[in-house]
């Protein structure tokens, strides 16, 4: 649930957004995925997210971001047009009980409390879209959350990047009291997943980086997808990390791994970790 946009990198047009990510992500591992977004009329369904049953709430215009990167990883954005707010009528009563639901917001359009208007197993959320505002030129920086515990009413599994907030693992205590479970990410070092009980640093599987474009969004959808058929946090997590490690590697959704490909990768990062070259 959130924006499709259209991302410029580099003079080439990519279709993205959190929702696009996970979406291609879902199919790639073999789920049967719908996505619930708010798109003007150069968004095409079939034609853009082809396999994937899409809602749409039509707007004016689609979600339009220019992005630009640091050589640390660190994103400049411009938003050059924003879609209405997602609308959740649109979504027929057959898909308000999934068995993974990720709130995947990136520019504040998921309205608040959206996650109990579904009846579903795991419930994922993606901090970045209530954590940015644009200035008068549409510079996206880091903003103050204005309504966490409205936001995070029914999620079990929060994913927040360093890149999201200046101490995003200061963070961590206060917004632990509205959800039970929160990974906060650092791109190729890793993640360190919060729990109630514990704090657990799970090594990443850096990979030469291309586009490191929706690598966040493939993380949450292939870890929250891994913790519905296990049940296990951490080798979730793993799961994710080793399923980012593919989109990293070309331009948009381009070279993500299908579910031998991760469950390879995962092999090869498990080596490396036995072998003392990266510790947990």
């Amino acid at each position: 649930m959130g924006h499709v946009t259209w991302d410029r990198r580099d003079g080439a047009q990519v279709l993205g957004g959190s929702a696009s990510y996970a979406a291609f992500t879902a199919c790639k591992l073999g789920w049967d995925v719908g996505v619930l977004t708010a798109a003007g009329p150069d968004f095409e369904p079939a034609r853009d997210l082809p396999g994937v049953a899409t809602f749409v709430g039509r707007s004016s215009a689609t979600t339009r971001f220019v992005n630009q990167y640091d050589a640390d990883g660190t994103r400049h954005q411009v938003m050059t047009a924003r879609a209405e707010p997602v609308d959740l009528t649109v979504l027929p009563d057959e898909w308000r009980d999934p068995d993974v639901l990720f709130l995947a917001p990136v520019a504040g359009e998921v309205p608040g409390r959206s996650a109990l208007a579904f009846s579903a197993e795991v419930v994922g959320a993606g901090a970045q879209g209530w954590l940015r505002a644009t200035d008068v030129e549409g510079r996206v920086a880091p903003c103050e959350w204005v309504d966490p515990q409205a936001d995070l009413a029914g999620v079990h599994l929060l994913f927040l990047s360093q890149h999201d907030l200046p101490d995003a693992r200061g963070a961590v205590p206060g917004l632990m009291r509205y959800v039970p479970m929160i990974a906060v990410t650092r791109g190729w070092e890793g993640l360190t997943l919060f729990t109630r009980q514990a704090a657990h640093d799970v090594a990443a599987l850096p990979r030469p980086e291309v586009d490191p474009t929706g690598a966040g969004d493939v993380f949450a959808t292939a870890c929250l997808l891994r913790y519905q058929e296990t049940g296990d946090p951490l080798e979730a997590a793993a799961f994710g990390a080793c399923a980012a490690s593919c989109v990293v590697e070309g331009v948009g959704a381009s070279t993500l791994g299908d579910r031998a490909e991760v469950e390879r990768r995962l092999t090869m990062r498990q080596r490396l970790v036995d072998d003392g070259e990266w510790e947990e």
